[in-house]
């Protein structure tokens, strides 16, 4: 769009009637674009193939989600910005912690939780 110089009253009422025109023409071609775009899109199919990855999308979410929590925790606490040993120790926390979360952590878990729950029954 260019800039046009307005000298008058009539200029501006013809210039704003022009945008108006301008405006209702790229509407109705948006309108028509998406209705093409909806149609293209099989919707159905969509949400088949959706809910068959659900699972795993949710799993995958939330061991990136979960692994970025335990990463900043560990940025923090270690200092990772403030000294190359606070660095390379948070990079080894943060590479363990990663691994753990990727190789079953909900296993691990409980079998942490099993040991500490059998030294508490056998005493």
């Amino acid at each position: 769009m260019e800039n046009k110089i307005i000298l008058n009253h009539a200029e501006l009422l013809s210039q704003l009637a022009q945008l108006k025109i301008d405006r209702e023409i790229q509407e109705t071609a948006l309108k028509y674009t998406f209705v093409e775009f909806i149609a293209t899109i099989n919707v159905v199919s969509f949400f088949k193939s959706a809910n068959k990855t659900s699972s795993i999308q949710s799993n995958d979410l939330l061991k990136n989600g979960l692994s970025m929590v335990l990463n900043t925790i560990t940025g923090l606490v270690l200092g990772k910005n403030r000294s190359v040993k606070g660095y390379l120790s948070t990079l080894f926390v943060e590479r363990i912690t990663t691994m753990l979360i990727d190789n079953d952590l909900i296993n691990t878990i409980s079998k942490i939780a099993s040991l500490f729950s059998h030294k508490k029954e056998s005493k």
